[in-house]
């Protein structure tokens, strides 16, 4: 569909543009144009249904991901926890895995990630970011939405669907976690949208944003080369600069300068428009830090710099993850 049609069909009523959030890979369509056939090794997709993941690849770290002698050490798949949580809808099935902690950072032992993915393929594509998470000392709960991986059905989910799954794994998190008061909401890109919706819905200790998605009117400038306010297309339910005004805990917000889906200036509106008070908030602008995995997104442009802006914010607003006082 041409950027000329879009506007049209969008006024017809017809259509929403929702469903330019998503750009799932699922299971049942994985083979050689998702795996053996692309250029880089950061955009495969190569595990079928019936093929568990590997939790232990042995990556081609990009240079400046790590520095000599720092590694990334693999996860036991035998540690990992997987679930199937029917959907309360009785439409679909989430895909969900917790990873446990190594115990080797004594800070982080029992806080637990809650890590809402990007728009991008599925577990396969952000198994780097679960690892880096892992090696910082974190325990991870990871799931990924309907269409992606092996959550079902095969399609995406619509917009109340999405919620209603978001706010489902929330609840869910704090019955596997071992501590269910240090919980870390953590959003990635277009996960900024369940992510917001969880922490509006049990907030955890903190929230935070990685690159994280701002509203639909960006998706639009970007994708269809239109400017709609981004009520017209999803009721407001994903738009994250007004729904931030209902969180008022931790926050950690992180953008990179050249970022090329979403601009300092909006993820800058976004972290100040959130309700806690200035001394609970903390943002963090890399200069020359992309946004995903393939263009060296925030960790992958240094993974030291990453973990430090981490231990600055949970020894600061975030402290009460680690048993701070409040």
């Amino acid at each position: 569909m041409s950027p000329l049609v879009i506007p049209l069909v969008l006024l017809s009523g017809c259509v929403s543009l929702d469903t330019f959030v998503h750009n799932p890979v699922h299971c049942s369509s994985v083979g050689p144009e998702t795996c053996e056939d692309k250029d880089s090794d950061w955009d495969r997709v190569c595990t079928p249904c019936e093929e568990d993941y590997a939790w232990d690849v042995e990556y081609p770290w990009m240079p400046r991901t790590l520095e000599d002698g720092q590694t990334v050490r693999p996860i036991d798949a035998a540690t990992v926890t997987n679930a199937l949580l029917p959907t309360e809808d009785g439409e679909g099935e989430l895909d969900v895995y917790f990873v446990p902690a190594h115990g080797e950072n004594p800070a982080y032992a029992d806080v637990t990630v809650l890590y809402s993915h990007g728009n991008y393929a599925n577990l396969d594509h952000y198994m780097p970011r679960v690892r880096y998470l892992h090696e910082a000392g974190f325990s991870v709960l990871y799931w990924d939405y309907r269409g992606y991986g092996k959550s079902q059905p095969a399609s995406a989910p619509g917009a109340e669907q999405w919620l209603a799954d978001a706010r489902q794994v929330r609840d869910y998190a704090d019955t596997v976690v071992p501590d269910a008061d240090a919980v870390v909401i953590y959003a990635n890109s277009v996960g900024g949208i369940p992510a917001v919706e969880q922490a509006l819905h049990s907030p955890g200790c903190a929230l935070v944003l990685e690159a994280p998605f701002t509203g639909l009117e960006s998706i639009t400038r970007d994708n269809a080369g239109v400017s709609l306010p981004g009520s017209f297309l999803s009721m407001g339910l994903f738009e994250n600069t007004e729904k931030i005004k209902g969180y008022e805990g931790p926050l950690l917000s992180m953008i990179g300068t050249i970022d090329v889906k979403f601009t300092v200036e909006e993820v800058t509106l976004v972290h100040d428009n959130a309700g806690g008070s200035a001394d609970q908030k903390q943002l963090w602008v890399p200069e020359g830090v992309g946004h995903g995995i393939a263009d060296e997104g925030i960790p992958e442009a240094g993974l030291t710099a990453y973990f430090e802006e981490l231990e600055t914010f949970f020894a600061g607003p975030g402290a009460t993850c680690i048993g701070g006082v409040e």
